[in-house]
């Protein structure tokens, strides 16, 4: 498998130092500033492993993932094991957990349509939910770090390697996505700090993929972000939570996700009115079409 500086080459096939479980790499899935994510075949099933290059780092997303998984609510893959494998006659690291075959958050509503991305973001403000809860910030939060599962349609959290206590300083991050970056606030690890990337997360999914690499060369400042908002209309629907994400003004991401979802269901009240009054007015065009018509005929009789 590939290698780099952080931790040696990984062996293709591998057995844990203490559960004994057997495990055969089939490809790299990514990798980042804490260790590399591999798709493997361990006992007739898939699932994707995390090899550290921290003990400590890696220490820290295991004790979240096991929290999170004795709530029994949904944010990520499950956690199948922990262990160490040994590389070059030293231990190193890793976890197994489910592997959830699905696209990129941002690869979707590219394929389905944007009006799909706050029903996404309802689901991802659900997760965060769960993980504020339980006293971690997600930190890293950005469209790579977000899968929708190909067959469910539901939204997972991948990749913790930026996951941090509440109250201490954000772990990893993406500036694109970040507060400090925006000057709109510190690193500090609260509820807030990852609403707001789910804020600029959004206007990225309505701004698609050109748009956002544009403003990458503009200064990051908020008033941008307004300007941006104003101007796109699926945005400007949504633009009291967006505006409130983007100002602090949310204490939990359960406050977002019902202010989001009452628009929803607004928006989707006053369409099917508008479909209600459009069917009427075919309906009362069509009489009045049949009213000439037989006005028509009427006086065709009277004539002859």
């Amino acid at each position: 498998m590939s290698s780099s500086q952080l931790f040696p080459r990984v062996p293709a096939q591998f057995c844990g130092k203490w559960h004994q479980k057997r495990y055969t790499l089939l490809k790299e899935l990514g990798r980042g500033a804490n260790g590399a994510v591999y798709l493997a075949a361990c006992g007739g099933r898939q699932v994707a492993v995390k090899i550290g290059a921290e003990p400590f780092d890696l220490l820290i997303e295991v004790n979240m993932l096991k929290r999170v998984q004795r709530s029994q609510q949904r944010v990520g893959p499950g956690l199948l094991d922990v262990d160490d494998v040994l590389i070059d006659g030293r231990p190193c690291p890793f976890y197994a957990m489910e592997y959830v075959e699905g696209e990129r958050l941002d690869d979707y509503v590219e394929r389905v349509g944007g009006e799909w991305a706050a029903v996404l973001l309802i689901q991802v403000l659900a997760r965060l939910e769960v993980l504020h809860r339980q006293g971690w910030v997600f930190g890293d939060m950005k469209p790579d770090n977000i899968l929708v599962g190909r067959v469910d349609k539901q939204v997972s959290l991948i990749d913790f390697g930026g996951v941090s206590q509440m109250g201490r300083a954000v772990r990893q991050f993406t500036e694109d996505y970040d507060r400090a970056a925006w000057q709109a606030g510190d690193r500090r690890a609260e509820p807030a700090y990852d609403l707001f990337a789910a804020a600029l997360i959004m206007i990225r999914l309505a701004m698609g993929r050109d748009g956002w690499n544009k403003l990458r060369n503009q200064p990051r400042h908020r008033s941008v972000l307004y300007d941006i908002i104003r101007d796109n209309k699926e945005l400007y629907w949504f633009r009291d939570p967006i505006w409130k994400a983007l100002h602090g003004k949310y204490s939990t991401a359960g406050e977002m996700r019902r202010e989001l979802a009452a628009l929803l269901r607004q928006r989707a009240q006053g369409e099917t009115a508008e479909q209600r009054g459009a069917s009427a007015d075919f309906w009362i065009g069509g009489l009045f079409v049949c009213s000439l018509l037989l006005l028509a005929g009427s006086l065709f009789y009277l004539w002859m």
